[in-house]
């Protein structure tokens, strides 16, 4: 299903996830679900949402100590108020679940892209250290201990050892007498201690 709204466009993101939450729709509610970034946006929308309910709140009551007027027309504000009320409370709490649905993935997302921005670094500072080693070596400076030392903990890192992009050799087949595994007993000579 296509969406409304691009994905830099929070604003009409919250807008879709406001209606989308008033008048649901499984169709809909999984395309703004599906995909890293619509997740993500989807799950900032709804956090934006809960703000803008807190601030009505906030308003809202201020307004009602505010007023003036006749008993009565209190006594009116005071039901519109409630009313108001009962319908935002359900609407923020349908905002929590969602967005307590989405909290997992989005966690597990943004872990993965931290691993992933770790990795860059770490393979950066493999990488600079080698230019260093490289460079002392080249240029013929004495290596200290503590140089040795760091190469060495660099190669031994499993976080920045350099990856061998082919596969892994595989040891040789080593022949078996068919016999060996036919039950029957061993060549002569064989299996004699």
């Amino acid at each position: 299903m296509q969406l409304p709204y691009t994905l830099d466009d929070d604003h009409a993101a919250i807008e879709a996830v406001g209606a989308e939450i008033n008048r649901p729709d499984p169709a809909l509610w999984q395309a703004m679900t599906t995909g890293d970034d619509r997740l993500r946006q989807t799950y900032r929308a709804l956090g934006q949402l809960l703000k803008q309910v807190e601030v009505a709140f906030i308003k809202r009551k201020a307004e009602l100590r505010a007023f003036r007027g006749s008993r009565r027309e209190y006594h009116h504000a005071a039901a519109a108020y409630q009313e108001w009320k009962s319908r935002t409370v359900h609407f923020a709490n349908c905002a929590r679940a969602r967005r307590s649905e989405l909290e997992h993935r989005v966690r597990r997302i943004n872990e993965h892209d931290a691993l992933d921005r770790m990795s860059t670094a770490l393979q950066a500072l493999r990488q600079a250290v080698a230019e260093h080693r490289d460079a002392i070596r080249r240029g013929g400076r004495q290596e200290t201990t503590a140089d040795r030392m760091l190469w060495l903990r660099l190669e031994l890192s499993p976080y920045t050892a350099e990856r061998d992009p082919r596969p892994a050799p595989q040891p040789p087949d080593i022949p078996q007498d068919p016999a060996h595994h036919a039950g029957q007993p061993p060549p002569p000579g064989e299996g004699k201690g």
